[in-house]
């Protein structure tokens, strides 16, 4: 019984330090440790329990977010569960995506969808075909954290809906043409 509340409380800790660390980064990567503790309510004990130092809790954010993010996009890019995700916290990716807050979370994010990419694709044989849909794949994902970026500068005023159909619209998708190209590896669903 010992255990299973020291694993809630644990879980709870680093809950509380993600999200103040989120929130701080939301304005800028230069917060202290103590601005940390301040947001979150916790003991510098607490922190040092949990993690080595402010590089190594922004480490932990990423991997969770990155892993928020995977989780919408294994097989397909599930499009509007992204957006989803992305607008939980809207204001630490507009910070991300439009003032370079925390850049090491766009590298390894995109690393980890180019990875499911790959796995998308490793029963494609036809190595010109392969390499047609990762180039489709590449601009049709630059076109998404464009679109994305702007959203987010605009303060989210389209709806997810909205959004859905601007995508649609941008690269035309239907169903016949999603078969043959990079648009399959991609779900725009309303």
């Amino acid at each position: 019984m010992t255990k299973k509340l020291t694993d809630a409380r644990v879980l709870r800790s680093r809950q509380v330090l993600r999200s103040a660390a989120i929130e701080l980064l939301s304005r800028t990567d230069r917060f202290s440790i103590a601005e940390l503790l301040l947001k979150g309510r916790v003991t510098r004990g607490t922190f040092y329990r949990h993690y080595n130092n402010k590089a190594d809790l922004i480490n932990d954010v990423n991997r969770e977010l990155i892993r928020q993010f995977t989780e919408k996009t294994e097989g397909k890019f599930r499009v509007r569960e992204v957006l989803e995700v992305i607008s939980e916290q809207g204001i630490f990716y507009n910070a991300v995506l439009n003032n370079g807050q925390d850049k090491s979370l766009m590298v390894d994010l995109m690393a980890a969808l180019r990875e499911q990419r790959d796995r998308a694709l490793a029963d494609v044989s036809d190595e010109k075909l392969k390499k047609h849909l990762i180039y489709q794949w590449e601009i049709i994902v630059a076109g998404f954290w464009a679109c994305v970026s702007l959203w987010l500068q605009d303060s989210m005023a389209l709806t997810y809906d909205e959004i859905l159909e601007e995508f649609r619209e941008i690269w035309r998708v239907t169903m016949t043409r999603t078969k043959k190209t990079g648009l399959l590896l991609f779900d725009f669903d309303v």
